[in-house]
């Protein structure tokens, strides 16, 4: 989810920032080719303090709009951050609150600062400290994408419903719109009629593991190399180490 959050932001602003104290993470997206830069955390602890000290890193690199992103909308257009954008302009703080109305998704601050309150009742702490809410009325459009965050398996269906981006769509059953099965599972040498690979499960149960499942630095999965992997109907959706 987090990906197809990043590929839509990506693709609309002209740098993402993401805080996080994961080593790898920068060369992780860089390698699902996401071009974002990553900072430490430096000790700061919650997400309030993480958005904020990524908000004075992105002002001393010059920027003067700062949009802070929840990382769970995996249906996330493009489109509506443009329409987010175009109507946040009139304000100098405002935020759009999720499809429940109690949180919030993305905080808006143009030349102020940004002063997040996420978590929580966040719709009404980020109202009560001044920003502005860019309700549908004022964006003039639903916008349903950018307000479907995902916190229960329900809001995962509605997400999937709406259309989610290619990572979370790898890890989707098309023919049923529900996420598939997670699996471990051990590649073999043995293939079908088709030519893919088969792997078996834990449990011995035979799968077949199509090369289109497979990550990049997956391409060729060697014979007895263990996976973890997302299937349904007994056949691997998405395979990685």
């Amino acid at each position: 989810m987090a990906l197809d959050t990043l590929a839509a932001i990506s693709e609309t602003l002209p740098h993402v920032l993401v805080v996080s104290d994961q080593p790898a993470l920068e060369m992780q997206l860089r390698r699902a080719g996401l071009p974002v830069e990553v900072i430490s955390e430096s000790g700061r602890v919650g997400m309030n303090s993480a958005l904020s000290w990524g908000a004075k890193a992105l002002q001393a690199q010059g920027f003067t709009t700062i949009v802070a992103c929840v990382g769970d909308l995996p249906a996330l257009r493009p489109d509506s951050i443009l329409r987010i954008l175009d109507a946040s302009r009139a304000h100098d703080r405002s935020f759009v609150a999720d499809a429940s109305g109690v949180g919030t998704t993305f905080l808006i601050a143009h030349n102020v600062e940004l002063a997040p309150q996420f978590q929580g009742r966040s719709a009404a702490a980020h109202h009560a400290s001044g920003a502005v809410n860019l309700s549908t009325e004022v964006i003039g459009s639903p916008i349903a994408d950018a307000r479907r965050d995902v916190d229960t398996e329900a809001d995962l269906a509605v997400a999937i419903g709406l259309g989610v981006g290619q990572a979370t769509g790898a890890l989707v059953d098309h023919g049923t719109g529900r996420l598939g099965h997670y699996e471990l599972i051990t590649a073999m040498q043995w293939r079908t009629a088709e030519g893919d690979r088969l792997a078996v499960t834990a449990s011995g149960r035979r799968i077949t593991l199509p090369s289109a499942a497979l990550g990049d630095e997956l391409r060729h999965a060697r014979i007895g190399q263990r996976l973890h992997s997302v299937e349904a109907e007994g056949r691997v959706l998405s395979a990685w180490l």
